[in-house]
């Protein structure tokens, strides 16, 4: 039963180290590159950034997109889709669209 308990031990901690790098989390700052398709695939003006800093749970960019990016790793590349508002820029209002992000760094709340 000791050796159990002493691998039990060491697996716990290995398993709190792993645990520890669960990502992106609401009030973390998220440095990241990005690029907006809409449904036939074709990149949108506009919607295209490299190094730009989201404060995830700010509410900066459009409904859905910022929460996609909970739990993304640093060097993590993420499909992230949205509906665009029906209020939204007339040529993209109301589509559905992809955007290609990739997580460069993640700056710890």
């Amino acid at each position: 039963m000791k050796k159990f308990a002493t691998i039990l031990g060491v697996c716990g901690t290995v398993m709190l180290a792993a645990c520890g790098n669960n990502g992106a989390k609401n009030g973390d700052t998220v440095i990241i590159d990005f690029a907006g398709f809409d449904k036939n695939g074709v990149q949108f003006e506009g919607g295209t950034a490299t190094g730009f800093a989201l404060k995830l749970g700010s509410g900066q960019f459009v409904p859905g997109f910022e929460e996609q990016l909970v739990g993304a790793k640093a060097g993590e590349t993420r499909e992230i889709n949205v509906t665009f508002p029906a209020d939204y820029v007339p040529a993209l209002a109301g589509q559905d669209v992809v955007f290609k992000v990739t997580v460069n760094e993640i700056v710890k709340e």
